[in-house]
């Protein structure tokens, strides 16, 4: 089988963790570029790939089908326009854009070429999160309602010790606990039980206000602790908070539904479980541990992505419609004063 060309913009970080999953697919060849040929250079040498010395030859070749953006957020907007006229379909990292009216534009330009694009909101993937959403929307008609019934409230919980890179914690280069941590877990909320109807800010803080960074005492001037509570138009109550004072990376999903409980977490060593009150929809009454086993989330997404590139569908989740709720969420988080 012949295999499928993918372009690849951007050679940071990011990048090489996508390379890496898309080199485990047998169909995809991918071509790499940066506005510094050294680094795409670098990074193909590295990852056995293949690399092109301008960004633009990707938009100019008729046999890369889709384009990955893995590069710093204010250049997502022109980038994934030229892919999109070029005929191809996008996968974006998070976040997708700078702001609400570029995004809208982004979904203009969707429309209008009729191609896709994905944005990088990696905990859609996570199989346990996976199963909270079926829980949440899979209506069993055995039983007339919902497996766990009607949600109640819910907890989306996202906290690590930041000070790795002192940008995280800088305003002016979109550091934060907002940006880094706790779209996440909105966008998770949204996808569960999205849109919402208001938005109130708990807290937005700074605890911390200097951090040592990479053996550098430094003065910081972003939000590391944030908390709101959301509602959307069947009134439940959501929680979502986010920080980067945690001593060690946590992060859960606690939702409390008419019939039970479901409790999920990314880490392996933190409990996934549902609590059933009456046995429904094939889980028995009282408690079932939920072991999904360690998988790559990133190679997940991104056979996701192949596969709906392949088939020629309209990807089901983390479309732009979606991030433009969530711009929405967030901008309105930034509008409410600090507490």
């Amino acid at each position: 089988m012949k295999k499928i060309k993918l372009g690849l913009i951007g050679c940071g970080k990011q990048a090489g963790k996508h390379i890496n999953s898309i080199n485990k697919l047998d169909v995809v060849d991918v071509y790499i570029a940066d506005i510094k040929t050294g680094a795409a250079q670098l990074l193909a040498e590295k990852s056995n790939v293949s690399w092109v010395g301008n960004p633009d030859d990707i938009f100019s070749d008729h046999d890369i089908r889709a384009v990955l953006v893995c590069t710093p957020t204010p250049s997502h907007k022109e980038i994934i326009q030229k892919a999109l006229k070029a005929g191809k379909d996008v996968f974006c990292e998070k976040p997708l854009c700078t702001d609400l009216i570029e995004a809208l534009e982004l979904k203009e330009a969707e429309d209008r070429t009729g191609k896709s694009v994905l944005v990088g909101y990696v905990y859609r993937y996570v199989p346990i999160f996976e199963e909270g959403f079926r829980l949440m929307n899979d209506f069993q008609e055995n039983y007339g309602s919902l497996v766990l019934g009607k949600p109640l409230s819910a907890y989306f919980r996202l906290g690590g010790r930041g000070s790795h890179q002192v940008w995280k914690h800088r305003k002016d280069q979109g550091g934060g606990a907002i940006n880094e941590m706790l779209v996440h877990m909105i966008d998770l909320a949204n996808w569960y039980f999205g849109p919402f109807k208001d938005v109130e800010v708990l807290s937005n803080t700074i605890k911390c206000k200097e951090r040592l960074i990479q053996g550098r005492m430094e003065s910081v001037d972003t939000e590391d602790f944030v908390m709101v509570r959301l509602y959307n138009g069947m009134g439940i109550e959501i929680f979502c908070q986010a920080d980067l004072i945690t001593p060690a990376f946590t992060q859960y999903v606690e939702i409390q539904c008419e019939n039970g409980t479901f409790m999920g977490s990314i880490q392996q060593e933190m409990p996934s479980f549902i609590y059933m009150k009456q046995g429904r929809g094939g889980y028995d009454t009282g408690r079932t541990n939920l072991k999904f086993g360690q998988r790559n989330v990133l190679d997940i997404q991104m056979t996701y992505f192949v596969q709906k590139m392949l088939k020629d569908q309209k990807p089901d989740r983390n479309r732009i419609e979606e991030t433009v709720d969530l711009i929405k969420i967030i901008e309105e988080i930034r509008s409410q004063r600090r507490r």
